[in-house]
């Protein structure tokens, strides 16, 4: 059973100003830092950090609440599998919030030209919810 869908799309310039101007505490606010070292090894470190705040929002989203909805941006985190397919790994709030609920958590993300995109689909993974 479905329990909530979230999607986000996120205009990579906006992102990649941010990582330019090195605003150091956004960054460390944002993202882990294995999503800082991960996007960092990139060309275009602009995209695959876009693609990650995408992520987050799809999750807030999937989960009804908005940022500052009581979640830390960090506690959602996205990280590749040796396959390359991504995966989100929870911490803290939203880690417990799933737990409670019997929740998985499916991410699709997707960057081309301007945008970066990421989609989430939380589903029950039990049956007595």
């Amino acid at each position: 059973m479905i329990y909530g869908i979230g999607l986000d799309i996120q205009e990579i310039a906006q992102i990649g100003e941010l990582y330019v101007r090195r605003k150091d505490a956004f960054l460390r606010k944002v993202f882990t830092p294995d999503e800082l070292a991960y996007c960092q090894r990139h060309a275009d470190p602009g995209q695959h950090l876009a693609a990650r705040w995408a992520v987050k929002e799809a999750f807030f989203k999937a989960m009804g609440v908005g940022i500052g909805g009581g979640y830390a941006l960090t506690d959602v985190e996205t990280v590749n599998l040796p396959s390359g397919k991504p995966h989100v790994v929870l911490h803290g709030k939203p880690l417990a919030d799933c737990a409670r609920l019997g929740l998985r958590v499916f991410v699709s993300l997707s960057h081309s030209g301007e945008y970066a995109a990421a989609q989430i689909v939380l589903e029950v993974d039990r049956e007595d919810t």
